[in-house]
């Protein structure tokens, strides 16, 4: 397998395309099929990105996005409900932040920047959080009139998330998975509007 295989599975191609609803399902939906075919598909790869033995893949904007895509967003899919969904997101963050640093994010179509930068949005770190807000910011001024709606929603969940860490400085929703005691605010915010929210 190669890195294109991830792209196409997550965006569609040229001979495949995958419909905007169809799309918008499967990257902030919550699927249980969808997780099981991703598993079955890519756990092999998912592990290999998380052991550094797709480092050849991050010699170019495409394949950084590939293994970002891997360690941030399909391993959230594989271990859903898990501590192990959080595993790799450290190592997704050092990936996106080495490929910002050589301008591979610059490089790749904008819907394909919103995964590049997803480690951002997903870090418990507040200056990652500032940067993942400017760059969705970034995004939505870039965007076509016809998916200026998309790109709104996807800066709204990142506002929302940088919200959290900086009431928290971290995510109360994943207290439970990681085995963390959660504080009596985080508690009554997670009963009413943090509900069901585990970025």
């Amino acid at each position: 397998m190669d890195y294109t295989e991830v792209l196409e599975y997550w965006f569609g191609d040229d001979e495949k395309p995958k419909t905007g609803d169809v799309l918008k399902s499967m990257w902030f939906g919550n699927d249980k099929d969808l997780d099981r075919q991703i598993r079955d598909q890519f756990l092999p790869y998912v592990s290999m990105a998380g052991e550094g033995k797709l480092s050849l893949w991050l010699t170019s904007p495409q394949g950084t996005l590939a293994v970002i895509i891997l360690l941030d967003q399909f391993s959230r899919r594989i271990y859903r409900g898990l501590s192990a969904a959080f595993r790799y997101d450290e190592f997704a963050l050092a990936v996106c932040k080495r490929g910002m640093a050589e301008g591979q994010d610059q490089q790749l179509p904008i819907i394909q920047r919103v995964f590049f930068y997803m480690p951002l949005q997903h870090s418990e770190h507040m200056e990652d959080q500032e940067e993942a807000l400017f760059l969705f910011s970034q995004l939505c001024n870039f965007a076509s009139q016809e998916d200026a709606g998309l790109y709104e929603n996807i800066f709204r969940r990142a506002r929302n998330n940088f919200d959290v860490i900086k009431r928290f400085g971290r995510f109360p929703s994943r207290n439970a998975f990681l085995g963390r005691l959660s504080t009596e605010e985080e508690l009554q915010w997670l009963s009413g509007k943090g509900a069901g929210m585990v970025p």
